[in-house]
Order: structure tokens, then C-alpha cells, then sequence
């Protein structure tokens, strides 16, 4: 994110801006009752790198040597950051800020602009202390449309107020960021402008298709119980109140949560430590918690919100807040949670994160922060994973859900996760995060249980090889997978509304996803031999144990992962079980039940596979589980893991996490079998 180079500005002299209380104001006077801040600069204000000719001080020729930055004051305890006053304009007038150099107190009135770079090529240009300045697009276009028209408006944004050329000071500000938004009176969500939200192209056909489907839906919810969502019409100039299914403010969420800002890591601390939150939406207005309202109200409704790319990218951040606000977050239930999201630099999604973990926190995690070209992402990646082991002395960093990418880092040992490798968040239709790790890291605070123990709580202290390549672990191998079902790929629901022959092609490709994941589900019933009168390990009926398998042991602790698992059961039962199933929806529906789920394949499913084991054990294991696999019991991990042995030097590679119906709680750990082996 802080990467992305751009030129200089000029700084202002600390000794020439006297910081005071006389010099921050409020002001109510706008109609929208909403806060104004802004700094009132005294009447003298030099800038750096300035020459003096005729008695007047000029700015340096565009070809001076000397940095346009001038370094941030250190020599105080209390860290130093810039603010950009944003000059009152209008429409088309050109952009014109000042940039001031302030302490990082609490009583500094500004707000912090949260937004989407954007491609770095994409430059703009504003005026800042007299000289052009090369802005991302994004950037400027905000800035105009939040600029007041009669008075200064006090802002941070980083690419203005951070100087990109200096990886130092970048490093040390990245540290100060989660202050920074923290300290903000306001952070301001910008998605973009009214030109940008028309471009999202959406087929008439598209739009009558979901005021339809709307208006049959809203008898089925209890409108007069459903939060009204507040809404600023900048160009009307006055608040409107929409309903969760109005079809505006359902068009409103399909193009909101289209838009890249939702799925970059540094948002995702920008929003959650910040006091309040705006969403700026073309040119209307939204308070982040009156849209996560409306969205948890529309998500309880009994049925798929269609056309909707998905909810987790916002929701996670929701999560994000209450765990943040209880102080109970650990840095792998962190980076495990927003895997989903992007970050130019492989390093801020690490970076972007640390910050959501109290540094006053037993839980704290003290990461090297370097943004220089020599220090290796793998290298860094490694760094990160050993300090998680030794904080945590346990092994289920190394419990994490399968991806469908393909890690692009070189040199990663497989116990060293890829960061960097993105999720795809367009199959997961329920609120939270998903999918999660068999250890259910995520959904744990610092202070929680983990569900499982098939160590019995033993601990762990890291090891690692003379190479510090290989990580040295205690275990045995408990089982070997002799057979392995097909994988789970979810069903996936249209969200293209661009054109009538692309929604019904996307139409077409969710029913074959449906049909594909009923053809998987069969597959797993025959692997787990639910029709056979053996019973299983543990003495239940193996279709039971096959239930409590693709359930994770939740099939009688959720009642919508127990209608899941009816549903899917129903629709392969019989011989015409895909009409069959077709059925039992139009039936859901008319009688205002669930009739499509997605709680399984939001939770543990996707891109999972069921095997058995040559003992006769079922288990649940990632999509690159092959037949030999071993299933290995280690100390200091809740979870059995799946490791490949190496035929050649005897080491092995971390395959996945796994759940094996049977020894999650410790059935089947032995002490005395425990051995070290070595994971490349």
C-alpha cells in the first residue's frame, strides 16, 4: 500500500506552525449536523526548501536535490504525523492543500480518509503548498467531493501525508496508523464517485428481475421490525430513510460491495479501530453501522440475497470490531480472518494487521516492520510464523482452510503459510468468515477454547532445522488415507447483472454448481458406506459418523447446519433426487423456510475432500489430500494434520489440517509413541 512511489511535497516547518487549542475549532453549522473540524493556520507559513529572493521566499526549482519532505520531528517522546488541510472549493476548481506537521496528540481534530489506490499508474495532480503534486486518482476524486465549499477541512490520507520515497519513515508511520484512524473524530469509507457508481453496468433486465423478486419476497419479512437506514443525499441536501428491501437500497449494496475498497487489507484496521465510520457511496452518504444493520436483518431472512457478490468482505470486518473491542485478538486468528484480502506489497498482509493486536497485550507479537527491497517475503513470512508458534506454543498455525490459488512465493516451506495467496470470497453467502480452519483458530479470541484437542492441550516449543528451512515437531503417524472422496467446490450464486444473456448463463452455472455438489455428497455417502449395518469406530451408525464428519462435529450443536445436511440427504435419497430437491425448495419457500443454505460450505467444506483411513476412520481433509497420505497426531496441535513423507531424506510436507471423527479429543494421542520429525 505505502509502496507506491510518488513526488515530494512541501513540508511545513514545525517552528512556523504553532501548535495550540486556539488553532482547532468546531463548527455545527452544517446542515447535516455532521462534525467540521479544521486547522486555522497563522498568518506566517513558510515552507521548507524555499530560497529567498527580492525578500520573499520562493519554492525550490522542481530540479533541486533537496528532499521536499522535511523528516518528521523525533526529538520528542510523542510521534510526529501530517495532516493535510484540504482548501475550500467547488465542481471543477482546482485541488489545493496545505500540509502540516503536527504532534499526535489527543486533541488533534481531523478525519482520516480510508480508500482504494487503485492502479499506481492512475496519477492525479493537486496543488499542495504551492507545488503540482502527482495524487493516486482515487485520492483526488475524493478529495473533491469532500471538500467543503466555504471553509477548510482537516484530513490524513497516506499517500499525501506519508512520504512514499522514504522506506524509513514509511516503516515507522505503519506502526502509527492504527493511532492515527483511532484518534480520527470520523474515518471516511470511500467507494467512489457518481461516475463510478453509473459505470457498474447493470441490464434492465437485471433490475426488473430483482424489483420482482423483491416485491413477492417482502410479505415474507416483517417490515414494520426492520431498521431504517439513514441515508445524506449530498445533492438534495437532506437525510432519507430506505428499508433493508427496498429495491434501492438493495441496488445501493450490490454496487457498494462491488467495489475493490472492501476486499484491500488496509481497510480492514482503518474501519475497525475507528470511532465512527461514513461510507462515501456517489453522492450519498451512509454510517457504517446502520448498513451492517440492514445487512444482518436481510441476511436472517429465509432465502439468497442474489446478485450480491458476497457478504463476507464486509462482515468480517464487523467481526473484526467486536473482537477488537473486547482486546481478545491473536495475530494468526487475524491473518487468518482476512486472508481473503488484497495488498500490492506481499508484506502488508502482515503489516496492515499488527496493529488490530493491543501492543500492551500478553497476546502481542513484536513483528520487524521493513519495507527494504533486500528483506525476502519468504524470509519475513518465516519471521512472522516462528514468532506465532512461540507465542502461541502451539501447532495450529498450521490448521488453515484449503485455497484455490496456487502460492506464487518462492522459497516457502510448506509449514510457513502464504500470506500473500488470496481467498476467493464469491462462495461464501453467510455472515462472518469463511471457510475456517478445522482448529477453528478464527472464530476463537485469545482468551477462548479451542473445540478440539487431539493432543490432549499438549504444548509446543519451536524448533527449527541448521537450514532454518525445516520446522522440527513431536508426533507419530496414527493412520494412513486409503481412500479419498471427490472435492467440494460449493454451489455458486449469480451476482453478473451486466446483460440478459449473462445472467442467465450465470443462472445456468448455478444450477450445474448445485447439481455438481449433489454428485460430490452422493460420492461421500459411498466412500463413508452410510447404507452398510457395520458400525463405526466409535460405535454409531456410519451414517452418523459420515454427519458428524462433513459437519465437523456441529450437526446437532446448529440447527441450520442439521437442515443442511436434511436437505442435501433428501436430494440424494432418491433416484430423481435433483427434482426431488427442487421440490423441497418451492416447498421451503412457500412455507417461509430456508430453502437454500449455505452454512456448510461458508464453514468447513469448501475445497475439502472426505477420506478413510486404512483403520477405518473418516475424516475430513483439504482438496490436495491424496491415497498414502499419513495422518499425523503432533503435540502442541488441536487438529490431526496430513503430511507426504519424502522418499528421499525421510522429512515431510504439511498437506493440510484434518478432522478424524473419532480422536478429536484426544482418543487416540500416545505420549510415548511421539518422536521428532522434520517438516519441510
Amino acid at each position: 500500500m505505502f509502496l507506491r512511489r510518488s513526488l515530494c511535497v512541501i513540508a511545513v516547518s514545525p517552528s512556523f506552525y504553532q501548535y495550540s487549542d486556539k488553532y482547532i475549532e468546531r463548527d455545527y453549522g452544517r446542515k447535516s449536523t455532521q462534525l467540521s473540524r479544521h486547522f486555522v493556520r497563522p498568518p506566517v507559513l513558510r515552507a521548507e526548501g524555499s530560497v529567498k529572493k527580492d525578500g520573499i521566499s520562493r519554492p525550490l526549482p522542481r530540479d533541486t536535490p533537496t528532499s521536499l519532505y522535511a523528516p518528521l520531528d523525533s526529538s520528542t517522546s510523542q510521534p510526529h504525523i501530517r495532516l493535510i488541510e484540504l482548501l475550500p472549493g467547488r465542481g471543477s476548481h482546482p485541488l489545493t492543500v496545505n500540509l502540516i506537521e503536527v504532534p499526535l496528540s489527543d486533541h488533534l481534530l481531523y478525519e482520516a480518509i480510508s480508500y482504494c489506490w487503485g492502479d499506481p499508474k492512475d496519477k492525479s495532480i493537486v496543488t499542495c503548498n504551492g507545488h503540482t503534486l502527482p495524487v493516486p486518482r482515487n485520492l483526488e476524486v475524493a478529495l473533491r467531493n469532500m471538500r467543503y465549499q466555504d471553509k477548510p477541512r482537516v484530513l490524513w490520507a497516506d499517500a499525501i501525508c506519508i512520504d512514499q520515497s522514504n522506506r524509513a519513515e514509511m516503516a515507522s508511520q505503519v506502526q502509527l496508523m492504527r493511532t492515527i484512524f483511532s484518534k480520527a473524530q470520523r474515518t471516511l469509507i470511500w467507494l467512489g464517485d457518481v461516475k463510478e457508481k453509473e459505470q457498474q453496468r447493470m441490464s434492465k433486465f437485471a433490475l426488473y428481475t430483482i424489483k420482482a423478486g423483491l416485491s413477492i419476497f417482502q410479505w415474507r419479512v416483517p417490515l414494520v421490525a426492520s431498521p431504517q437506514v439513514p441515508v445524506w443525499h449530498v445533492h438534495e441536501g437532506r437525510y432519507r430513510k430506505l428499508a433493508p428491501f427496498s429495491s434501492e437500497f438493495y441496488l445501493e449494496v450490490i454496487g457498494m460491495l462491488r467495489t475493490p475498497w472492501f476486499k484491500r487489507a488496509w481497510v480492514v484496521q482503518e474501519v475497525v479501530v475507528s470511532s465512527k465510520a461514513t461510507i462515501f457511496w456517489g453522492s450519498s452518504q451512509y454510517d457504517w453501522e446502520d448498513v451492517i444493520r440492514a445487512l444482518k436483518f436481510m441476511r436472517e431472512a429465509n432465502f439468497p440475497l442474489a446478485f450480491i457478490v458476497t457478504l463476507e468482505n464486509i462482515s468480517t470486518i464487523d467481526q473484526e470490531r467486536k473482537f477488537y473491542r473486547k482486546g481478545d485478538t491473536k495475530l494468526n486468528g487475524v491473518l487468518l480472518r482476512h486472508q481473503r484480502c488484497t495488498a500490492t506489497d506481499p508484506r502488508d498482509k502482515i503489516y496492515s494487521f499488527c496493529g488490530l493486536v493491543e501492543p500492551t497485550s500478553e497476546n502481542h507479537i513484536p513483528v520487524r516492520i521493513s519495507y527494504e527491497d533486500k528483506d525476502d517475503i519468504a524470509v519475513i513470512y518465516r519471521e512472522v510464523a516462528l514468532e506465532i508458534l512461540e507465542k502461541d506454543q502451539s501447532l495450529d498455525l498450521l490448521s488453515r482452510p484449503p485455497l484455490s490459488a496456487v502460492s506464487s512465493t518462492t522459497n516457502l516451506p510448506s509449514w510457513v503459510p502464504d500470506w500473500s495467496t488470496s481467498a476467493t470470497s464469491t462462495l461464501n453467502y453467510a455472515w462472518g468468515h469463511g471457510p475456517l480452519s478445522l482448529a477453528g483458530t478464527e472464530l476463537a479470541g485469545a482468551s477462548s477454547n479451542l473445540r478440539f484437542a487431539a493432543s490432549c492441550n499438549s504444548k509446543y516449543s519451536p524448533k527449527v532445522s541448521s537450514t532454518g528451512e525445516g520446522l522440527v515437531v513431536e508426533g507419530y503417524q496414527f493412520d494412513k488415507v486409503v481412500e479419498a472422496g471427490s472435492i467440494f467446490q460449493g454451489v455458486q450464486m449469480p451476482y453478473n447483472v451486466e446483460s440478459f444473456p449473462q445472467i442467465v448463463r450465470e443462472w445456468i452455472h448455478c444450477f450445474e454448481t448445485l447439481l455438481r455438489a449433489r454428485k460430490v455428497f452422493t460420492c461421500w455417502q459411498q466412500v463413508a458406506n452410510i447404507h452398510s449395518k457395520k458400525t463405526y469406530v466409535t460405535g454409531e451408525t456410519m451414517r452418523e459418523a459420515h454427519l458428524q464428519t462433513v459437519s465437523v462435529a456441529e450437526v446437532h450443536d446448529a440447527d441450520r447446519v442439521k437442515l443442511e445436511l436434511e436437505l442435501w440427504e433428501k436430494g440424494t435419497r432418491f433416484p430423481f433426487g435433483l427434482p426431488y430437491s427442487a421440490f423441497i425448495f418451492v416447498w421451503h419457500f412457500v412455507a417461509s423456510k430456508p430453502f437454500l443454505v449455505f452454512e456448510l460450505q461458508g464453514r468447513y467444506l469448501l475445497r475439502r475432500k472426505i477420506v478413510r483411513t486404512e483403520a477405518g476412520y473418516l475424516g475430513l481433509a483439504s482438496n490436495t489430500t491424496e491415497v498414502g497420505d499419513s495422518v499425523m497426531i503432533c503435540k502442541g496441535s488441536s487438529v490431526p494434520l496430513i503430511m507426504r513423507r519424502n522418499q528421499e531424506d525421510g522429512s515431510f510436507r504439511l498437506i493440510g489440517d484434518a478432522y478424524v471423527h473419532g480422536i478429536m479429543r484426544g482418543e487416540a494421542f500416545q505420549t510415548d509413541k511421539c518422536h521428532t520429525m522434520l517438516v519441510n
